[in-house]
């Protein structure tokens, strides 16, 4: 039976005609494509990049991943939020859980920053050295992130009375369940699935926004030029080849970079993130009500893990002697 993890309540005018023109490709950026379309022609036999880095070293997200932000980040759970949460979570889980006779093993406490920031790959891969790394595989999790999938592992082999005492009979109880209820008692109730539908509708109707629409042309011309035909990053990210190996093959990290390159080129990774910011704005102001209720439920479910957290660092009030 799967270890179920908590994922808090919360988790992310007419254009002119210039807007639809395909800009030209700068030199330097064509210089790139042909270079890379010569090492695909050859079987891509060693992209230089790749030479000198171990593949398995997490990289430090770069300034640009880090800047990422939209406007419905003030009503979601970030991941460090959701590392808060499950920390006070597992403090109550083991208070009850000692209670029972058995101990817990916590998760680590939640960082000051995030290793792996939420919209690092919102748009595909952006950073050149991950594409040239791992093209679109996703990178071996940070040290910090590493710790934490090993406590999960260790919960999924529990022994059978831990177990028990800590999910229930079913796994949707236990001491777990005991914790969950105690975060939720302040907690506004909210319809989770209507705020998932604003996240994926905005990002689907930002996709449309014409300049949106115009730079993927544009972004598609720069690949085309390297030798790769796709009509969006999208759809080279999710190229089904990619998926036929546990590594990325040489023709796949071609393609990453081009993609890194062909965005820079054309200021995609900008335009799309400013129709986010439009898109999203809007459709906060036309549910300006919703939204509240999203912000006052986050900051609830916050508020009262920090309080568990706070109160666990405080410890018990020391009893008098006089």
């Amino acid at each position: 039976m799967p270890i179920p993890r908590p994922t808090g309540l919360f988790p992310p005018s007419r254009p002119s005609r210039a807007a639809h023109r395909r800009p030209p490709l700068p030199a330097a950026a064509l210089a790139v494509l042909a270079v890379l379309a010569a090492l695909v022609l050859l079987g891509g036999c060693a992209h230089p990049a790749q030479v000198a880095v171990p593949a398995d070293r997490p990289l430090e997200a770069s300034a640009e991943a880090r800047a990422l932000r939209v406007p419905l980040d003030d009503f979601t759970l970030s991941r460090l939020d959701i590392h808060t949460i499950e920390y006070a979570e597992d403090l109550l889980t083991r208070a009850c859980m000692r209670g029972r006779g058995f101990d817990w093993e916590l998760l680590p406490p939640p960082a000051r920053t995030d290793t792996d920031p939420l919209h690092r790959r919102r748009y595909g891969v952006i950073e050149p050295e991950v594409a040239e790394r791992h093209g679109y595989h996703v990178p071996p999790p940070a040290p910090d992130q590493q710790a934490r999938e090993q406590v999960w592992r260790r919960r999924e082999v529990l022994p059978p009375a831990e177990r028990r005492a800590a999910y229930g009979p079913d796994g949707q109880g236990g001491c777990r369940q005991t914790a969950r209820t105690r975060l939720a008692r302040s907690i506004p109730a909210v319809d989770q699935r209507q705020l998932n539908g604003f996240i994926g509708d905005t990002f689907e109707a930002a996709k449309r926004v014409p300049s949106v629409v115009a730079a993927f042309g544009a972004w598609s011309a720069c690949m085309k030029a390297g030798g790769f035909t796709y009509r969006s990053p999208l759809d080279a990210a999710n190229d089904r080849a990619w998926a036929s190996s546990a590594r990325p093959e040489p023709r796949e990290i071609a393609v990453a970079v081009a993609d890194v390159v062909c965005k820079r080129a054309t200021g995609l990774v900008a335009t799309w993130s400013a129709a986010d910011q439009a898109v999203q704005r809007a459709a906060i102001a036309a549910h300006r009500t919703d939204f509240d209720r999203f912000r006052r439920a986050r900051d609830a479910e916050l508020r009262a893990a920090r309080q568990v957290i706070g109160s666990e660092q405080t410890g018990p009030p020391s009893k008098s002697t006089t």
